[in-house]
């Protein structure tokens, strides 16, 4: 019996967190491996750039995802990339033959969607596997 592969794209957002949770929660019962995906968009980096407390927690952040990971058994592979982020998620996510995508989405809609785009709506459009959004409640963001 071959093993699913999920692809979980993360951006340290509460929102990637959440899809991190809902992935390993479907991995579980399936025995399914996680492929924890970071695109970094050199095109925003200067616009946002990274203090050195982000960075440590960024990093904190990812060590406790990790551990509730490994505390569930859930085999997990990390790849990091640079580039456009839709792109990037749609390529890995066929060239890795992932099962499903489980991404956060920021929820954004009217004036800002169309201002800042949405990756996850392009991976939808652009994806041949499942894409599962997970989106928090309005006022966790």
């Amino acid at each position: 019996m071959k093993t699913e592969l999920i692809l979980c794209p993360v951006d340290f957002s509460i929102c990637s967190e959440m899809a991190v949770e809902l992935a390993s929660r479907l991995a579980v019962p399936n025995h399914s491996r996680v492929l924890l995906l970071h695109v970094s968009d050199p095109s925003k980096e200067d616009a946002h750039p990274t203090t050195l407390a982000d960075a440590f927690s960024n990093n904190a952040r990812t060590k406790l995802r990790d551990q509730t990971l490994e505390e569930r058994k859930i085999k997990v592979e990390h790849l990091n990339m640079k580039g456009d982020p839709a792109e990037l998620i749609v390529q890995v996510a066929h060239a890795k033959k992932v099962d499903t995508i489980v991404m956060g989405t920021h929820g954004r809609s009217g004036w800002s969607k169309w201002m800042i785009g949405s990756v996850a709506q392009a991976v939808m459009k652009s994806a041949s596997c499942p894409v599962i959004t997970v989106r928090p409640a309005a006022e966790d963001v």
